[in-house]
């Protein structure tokens, strides 16, 4: 019998980014790592206050593909799996859903919902 053993989700993480790392502009993908240092700093000490700082230059490269992939890799480090879609909420949110939700015009019927009463609130607020 095989010794076969499931990737961990640290192992997933580092495959997605390996394709990632082929496949990006370079410059991008340097943004998208100090992204995501933040990001999982920010996740694993859920009671500190990060901020990202994005200098000047690099806001040039926080293209949509850097902003859906940062997306798709904090859920599957999160998640631990790579089965989600991204969704769009409407005015340029985005959101990422397992693929199940993602199937389901009710689901997201009500994220969309939700964000559109979130973005009104803001606006009232």
């Amino acid at each position: 019998m095989d010794d076969i053993t499931a990737p961990s989700r640290a192992d997933r993480v580092r495959l997605y980014l390996d394709t990632l790392r082929v496949r990006m502009d370079p410059e991008e993908f340097r943004v998208l790592g100090r992204l995501l240092r933040g990001a999982v700093a920010s996740l694993a000490a859920p009671e500190a206050e990060y901020v990202i700082e994005v200098g000047e230059a690099d806001r040039a490269l926080l293209t949509p593909q850097v902003r859906e992939e940062l997306l798709a890799v904090l859920s599957i480090v999160a998640t631990g799996t790579l089965e989600h879609q991204l969704v769009d909420l409407g005015d340029g949110a985005l959101t990422v859903l397992d693929t199940a939700a993602a199937n389901s015009p009710e689901a997201v019927g009500r994220m969309r919902e939700w964000a559109a009463r979130q973005r009104a609130g803001r606006v009232a607020g």
